[in-house]
């Protein structure tokens, strides 16, 4: 799902994923950087930035409000997927959120997951908004 979110965060492209963005010795001088390029494309830049909005809507005014940052644009969808059966009746949704700050030029994306802890804008979306506001404070 973070693959997903960046795209759109990037326009519709999805850039090859990497672990490891740089090597050094112990003395710390460089051995090599991983070379960043793209990998596929998801969409187009046009419908990308319908999704966008969408998802910017969803965090100002809708249910990802609490993944919002105060003083950065976050663009962010919440998610609750059902996980009751006729063996659990009882038990609670998963709970995630997939999103991206700051929406007009993303620097994180993040996809938070918590197995049957309730909805996505209760649970979910607050774990999202920490990690983005540590990941853009350089934390």
């Amino acid at each position: 799902m973070a693959l997903a979110c960046s795209a759109i965060a990037n326009q519709g492209v999805i850039m090859k994923p990497y672990l490891v963005n740089e090597v050094r010795k112990p003395d710390g001088k460089q051995i090599s950087t991983t070379k960043i390029s793209p990998w596929l494309t998801a969409t187009s830049p046009e419908i990308a930035e319908v999704i966008t909005q969408g998802m910017l809507a969803a965090v100002e005014r809708g249910t990802a409000g609490n993944a919002a940052i105060k003083g950065v644009k976050v663009a962010g969808k919440t998610g609750t997927a059902e996980t009751k059966t006729e063996q659990d009746p009882n038990s609670l949704p998963h709970s995630w959120f997939v999103g991206f700050a700051p929406a007009e030029q993303p620097k994180v994306v993040v996809a938070v997951i918590v197995e049957k802890s309730g909805a996505g804008s209760a649970v979910a979306a607050p774990i999202a908004r920490q990690v983005m506001a540590a990941a853009l404070a350089g934390k």
